[in-house]
C-alpha cells in the first residue's frame, strides 16, 4: 500500500482519495504541484457550492460526476407535490468507473417526477466564491482527477464512503451498486422526511463491518462445521463478571443491560419495541454441557447478546420493508384511484359536452321551423294584397300613343349617342394626327442642326489644322533660313530674294492666298532668298 492510501481493511474516505491523487499526480507538470490539501480544498469547494445550490432550490450538474437536485412527484388530486432530493450519475462517469450494463442502465434512468432546474458547474464560480486561494485552472484539474481516481477506485473494487460537505454521503459497498444518502439538513429545506432505511442501509450499528469498536472484538464469535465443538475462548478487555452472578433472574432484573426495565428478553433497547420474546439460544450453544442449571458463563452471555442484536436489526429491516412496501401499495391504490377519478370525470364531461350539443341542434332546427312559417304567411300576405290582373278588357286611352312617343324618344337619343361618340373619335384621331406631325417636324428640324453642327465642326477642324500645319512649316523655314546663313550667295545676284511681308495675315492652303510655308520665288527649283537678305530688306524699307 502507498503512503496515504487506504488500506485492504479500511475505508475509501475523502482523505484517502486526496492522498492518492496528490501521490499519483506528483510527477506531471501541467498539474503544478498540488498537494493532497489543496485537492481537499477543492472538494470542499465542490460541497460549499453544492450545498448553495441545493439551499436556493437549484441542482448541481458536473457533467464528469453526477447530477444533484429536487424532484417534484405529483400526489393526490388538490394536494401539494412531494419534493425530495435525487442523486443520478452520468454516463461519463458510469463509462469511466467500467460498470455493468444493467448498473450503468440503473443510475442512468431519470427520476420519476418533474426534475428542478440544474446548473452547470462553473469552475470560475467554483474558485471565488467557495474557496479561499485556488484559481479556476486549479478547480478544473482538481475535479477532474478526484473524480477520475474516484471511478478507478470504484473499478478496483475498493469499498468508498466520500462526504460531499453538508450535503450528505456516497457510498458504494460490497454489492458494488452506489448510493447516496442525503442528510437530514437537505431534506428539512423541503420538509420532506428521509426515506426509510432498507436492510442494506441501516440506522444501527452493523453485525458485521470492518470499523467496528474495539470491545466488539471481544465477542469472539466463531463458526464451525456441522457436529464440531469450537473451544470457548475470551479475550476479556476489562475485569469479567464471575459466571454465578450472571443469572437469568439478575439478567431480568438489571435495568442497565437492556436498556431499561424490559426484563429478559422484554421491550428494552434490545429487545426491538417489544418484540423478541427473550433470548433464542442457538441450537449448538453448550450452555447445556459446560454449565449444570441456569448458570451462563461470560462468553456464553456475549453470545446470546450478539445473538439478540443481529436479530433485532434483522427484525428492524424486516419492519422497514414492510411499511415500505405497505406505503408502496397505499400510493399505488390512491394512484390508481386518483387515475380512476380523471377518467369518470373525463367521461362526464364528454356527456355533458354531447347533452349540450344536442339541445342546441335541436334549438336551432326549432328555429329554422318558425323561420319557414313565418316566410309562408308573409308571401301569402304578399300574394293577397292585390286583386289577379284580368287580360280580357284592355284599356285604350292613350297606350298606343305613348309608346310611339316612347320609342321615338328612345330612337332620337340613340342618335345623338352616336354622333357624340363618332365626334369624340374623330376629335381623338385628329389630335393623335397633329401629335406626329408636330413630332415629326421636330424630329426633322432636330436632324437638321445635328448634320449642321457636325459641319461646322468640320470645318472649324479643318481650319484649325490648317493653320497649325502653317505656322509649323513657317517656324521651320525660319530655323533653316538660321542654319543657312553662311551657304547664302552675294546679294547682287541676279534673282535677288524676296522678303516675307509680316504685316499680312497668316495664309491658309484651304483659301485663295499663297501659303507661308514656302516663299514664292518664281521657280520651285531656285534657292530661296536667306535670313540675311530678308533682314536687309526689312531695315531698307524703315
Amino acid at each position: 500500500v502507498r503512503p496515504g492510501q487506504a488500506g485492504p481493511g479500511a475505508m475509501y474516505n475523502v482523505a484517502a482519495l486526496c492522498k492518492d491523487v496528490a501521490a499519483k499526480r506528483e510527477g506531471v507538470k501541467s498539474s503544478g504541484g498540488q498537494s493532497a490539501n489543496e485537492y481537499s480544498e477543492v472538494w470542499t469547494a465542490f460541497g460549499s457550492y453544492l450545498k448553495s445550490c441545493l439551499e436556493q432550490r437549484r441542482g448541481l450538474h458536473l457533467h464528469s460526476f453526477a447530477k444533484i437536485g429536487f424532484v417534484a412527484t405529483p400526489g393526490r388530486p388538490g394536494t401539494a407535490p412531494e419534493i425530495r432530493p435525487y442523486f443520478q450519475l452520468t454516463e461519463q462517469y458510469c463509462r469511466a468507473a467500467s460498470m455493468s450494463p444493467e448498473m450503468s442502465r440503473k443510475h442512468l434512468k431519470a427520476p420519476a417526477g418533474e426534475v428542478c432546474p440544474l446548473e452547470d458547474f462553473n469552475f470560475s464560480k467554483a474558485a471565488i466564491k467557495f474557496s479561499s486561494g485556488l484559481n479556476k485552472d486549479q478547480v478544473f484539474s482538481g475535479m477532474k482527477s478526484l473524480v477520475q481516481r474516484l471511478a478507478e477506485a470504484y473499478a478496483e473494487g475498493k469499498d468508498v464512503q466520500l462526504a460531499i460537505g453538508d450535503v450528505g454521503k456516497f457510498s458504494v459497498r460490497g454489492d458494488r451498486d452506489p448510493k447516496f444518502e442525503f442528510s437530514g439538513e437537505i431534506h428539512a429545506l423541503n420538509g420532506s422526511s428521509p426515506a426509510p432505511a432498507a436492510s442494506g442501509d441501516r440506522t444501527g450499528g452493523a453485525a458485521f463491518r470492518k470499523d467496528a469498536p474495539d470491545t466488539a472484538f471481544s465477542l469472539d464469535v466463531r463458526g464451525s462445521a456441522p457436529g464440531e465443538t469450537m473451544p470457548v475462548v475470551v479475550k476479556p478487555s476489562r475485569p469479567i463478571t464471575p459466571a454465578k452472578s450472571l443469572t437469568p433472574a439478575r439478567m431480568a432484573s438489571s435495568p442497565d443491560l437492556f436498556g431499561g426495565g424490559g426484563g429478559y428478553g422484554g421491550g428494552g433497547a434490545m429487545g426491538g419495541g417489544g418484540g423478541g420474546g427473550g433470548f433464542m439460544t442457538p441450537p449448538d450453544s453448550p450452555a447445556g454441557q459446560s454449565q449444570s442449571g441456569n448458570n451462563l458463563t461470560n462468553a456464553q452471555y456475549k453470545k446470546e447478546v450478539a445473538y439478540k442484536e443481529a436479530m433485532d436489526r434483522h427484525i428492524c429491516a424486516m419492519e422497514a420493508r414492510a411499511a415500505e412496501a405497505i406505503a408502496e401499495r397505499a400510493a399505488w391504490g390512491d394512484h390508481m384511484e386518483a387515475c380512476l377519478e380523471q377518467e369518470r370525470d373525463e367521461i362526464n364531461a364528454k356527456r355533458t359536452r354531447a347533452q349540450m350539443n344536442l339541445h342546441f341542434i335541436k334549438h336551432q332546427m326549432c328555429m329554422g321551423e318558425d323561420k319557414k312559417k313565418s316566410t309562408r304567411n308573409e308571401d301569402i300576405e304578399a300574394a293577397s294584397a292585390h286583386g289577379f290582373p284580368n287580360f280580357e278588357v284592355a284599356e285604350s286611352s292613350g297606350s298606343h300613343d305613348f309608346i310611339l312617343g316612347q320609342q321615338a324618344r328612345m330612337r332620337s337619343d340613340l342618335d345623338d349617342q352616336v354622333r357624340t361618340n363618332n365626334t369624340l373619335r374623330n376629335l381623338h384621331k385628329q389630335r393623335e394626327r397633329s401629335i406626329e406631325v408636330n413630332q415629326l417636324q421636330a424630329n426633322r428640324e432636330e436632324m437638321a442642326m445635328l448634320r449642321n453642327a457636325e459641319r461646322a465642326k468640320k470645318v472649324y477642324d479643318r481650319e484649325a489644322l490648317a493653320t497649325a500645319w502653317n505656322s509649323e512649316i513657317r517656324m521651320k523655314n525660319i530655323w533653316k533660313a538660321i542654319d543657312n546663313h553662311n551657304k547664302v550667295g552675294s546679294q547682287t545676284s541676279s534673282h535677288p530674294p524676296q522678303v516675307f511681308n509680316c504685316d499680312m495675315p497668316p495664309p491658309s492652303r484651304g483659301g485663295s492666298v499663297a501659303s507661308a510655308g514656302r516663299l514664292m520665288t518664281g521657280s520651285s527649283r531656285r534657292m530661296p532668298m536667306g535670313a540675311s537678305s530678308s533682314l536687309s530688306k526689312l531695315e531698307g524699307l524703315r
